[in-house]
């Protein structure tokens, strides 16, 4: 009977150490990330609601501005100030505009940038 000579083959230790910090980097981003989206989703939902609000079309642009701020304080909404909604009239409809940017200091002097624009539009009676 011959026998075959063979080696079992698996992972180094630094092969297993660069997976590793892979992985790390990866979490890390994603925790960075995720609650700033969460926050966005919270402020698309804040916005969306205002087509329930009664009588919407007939508030002026500073209550409608009020009403949000009230809404992103209850939802503990940080990243957008009163002053970035942007409201605009048409004959018959609303346009509730959100244009914001998140800035997240990530490692050291690095910093991520998240843009936002959300739109809700309103239609009157």
């Amino acid at each position: 009977m011959k026998r075959m000579n063979m080696q079992q083959g698996g992972m180094s230790a630094i092969g297993f150490v660069i997976i590793l910090l892979m992985v790390a980097f990866i979490t890390m981003i994603a925790l960075k990330l995720m609650p700033v989206y969460f926050e966005n989703f919270k402020v698309n939902s804040a916005l969306k609601s205002l087509k329930d609000e009664q009588g919407i079309i007939d508030k002026s642009n500073t209550e409608i501005q009020n009403i949000m701020a009230r809404r992103f304080n209850i939802d503990n909404i940080e990243g957008v100030k009163p002053d970035q909604i942007n409201v605009k009239r048409d004959r018959s409809k609303i346009a509730v505009n959100l244009d914001y940017e998140v800035r997240n200091n990530f490692i050291g002097n690095v910093d991520v940038v998240i843009s936002f624009k959300d739109t809700v539009v309103i239609t009157g009676r």
